[in-house]
């Protein structure tokens, strides 16, 4: 059986796999997001099974009680919270209205003073002696916040903003920990972990989480997809590096092998058979052995990683490599040379992989 953390590391892999394959078919105009949606919903859902979760908690729980300098504890959290990290982390940030103008809440929002008024009542400490040490800081920060977003930087990018964003909620949670006191700080994360193990663990629960996963889902990948349109509008000559049969026949074969549709290795072979020279068919005499072979080594990589080296123009060189080699094993066939001789060897490559691959 495996563990929580192995389960976290195939997560990881898969979601990478998710994402490459959704930027492979938004750049290719043929994004379905309704069934990303469940892809990903597919994907998340093992993890948040309760004995699961409880497991993860109870491993965290020792995590606070063995650390012998409490000093420590906060020192790592602190570190956790850079604004970098809210960045790469979080998908959306909440928008701080500016001047005296009175927005209306939206139900369950979280603002800076709900967050602040709550984490003094979990960290149990006096909520007025608490606001007024804490006060000065984030005052200046969100000082700091409205000036780098909203004077003298009309037509901004939605990024910038958010990278801005990011920096203010870091400063706002980094100013809370540091005001916390070590004691309170691990005892919070004692008692409140179990409790969270306690309300995992009731009936319907994971129903309900279930549920709320299928929203999220939704929601991120509506996210992600808008991100990568915006990304290929400003790269338009991304979209040519990626419509190549060589990430095409990856992506068949990585979707096949997740289970995410009905295409089949074959299908793979004939995507990379298509882009081969008719002497390079000839040579393989329908043995689909080396094609086969070298899709499987080229996706020891991962597709994410592959769709990076399409991006660099990396993935065709490799894939001429691997089938070169596959021929000189499998097939024995007396061949003239055709290329003009060179005492480079880049040269030599690149005039053997224009003939490999050329239409």
């Amino acid at each position: 059986m495996k563990t929580v953390e192995q389960e976290i590391i195939t997560l990881r892999k898969r979601a990478k796999s998710w994402l490459a394959s959704l930027t492979y078919y938004s750049a290719r105009g043929k994004i379905n997001p309704g069934l990303y949606c469940d892809r990903l919903h597919s994907l998340l859902k093992p993890l948040f099974k309760s004995e699961i979760l409880q497991e993860a908690l109870s491993d965290a729980i020792p995590e606070a009680k063995d650390t012998q300098d409490p000093l420590n504890i906060k020192k790592s959290i602190i570190s956790r919270l850079t604004p970098n990290k809210f960045y790469g982390r979080m998908l959306s940030y909440p928008r701080i209205p500016a001047g005296k103008t009175q927005v209306k809440e939206q139900p369950h929002s979280v603002t800076p003073g709900i967050l602040i008024v709550t984490w003094a009542v979990f960290t149990n400490q006096p909520l007025q002696d608490f606001i007024e040490r804490i006060f000065p800081k984030i005052s200046r920060l969100y000082i700091e916040w409205l000036d780098s977003t909203h004077r003298g930087v009309p037509g901004k990018a939605n990024q910038d903003n958010d990278k801005k964003s990011a920096r203010f909620w870091s400063g706002i949670c980094r100013t809370m920990i540091q005001a916390t006191p070590e004691e309170n700080l691990t005892n919070f994360m004692q008692t409140k972990i179990k409790a969270l193990g306690t309300v995992i663990g009731m009936p319907d629960m994971e129903k309900e989480m279930y549920t709320l996963l299928g929203q999220a889902s939704h929601f991120m990948t509506k996210d992600k997809a808008r991100k990568i349109k915006s990304a290929l509008n400003a790269n338009p000559n991304a979209r040519k590096s990626m419509n190549i049969p060589e990430l095409k026949a990856l992506v068949q074969r990585e979707e096949a092998r997740l289970g995410w549709s009905n295409t089949t290795a074959k299908a793979a072979i004939k995507t990379i058979e298509s882009s081969l020279s008719p002497e390079v068919k000839e040579a393989i005499e329908d043995n689909e052995e080396v094609i086969g072979s070298s899709i499987e080594e080229i996706s020891r990589r991962g597709l994410f990683n592959n769709l990076l080296d399409a991006l660099n123009g990396q993935l065709r060189p490799r894939f001429v490599e691997s089938i070169t080699r596959f021929l000189k094993s499998i097939v024995h066939v007396k061949s003239n040379w055709e290329f003009d001789t060179s005492d480079s060897a880049q040269e030599n490559f690149n005039s053997i992989r224009r003939w490999l691959f050329r239409r």
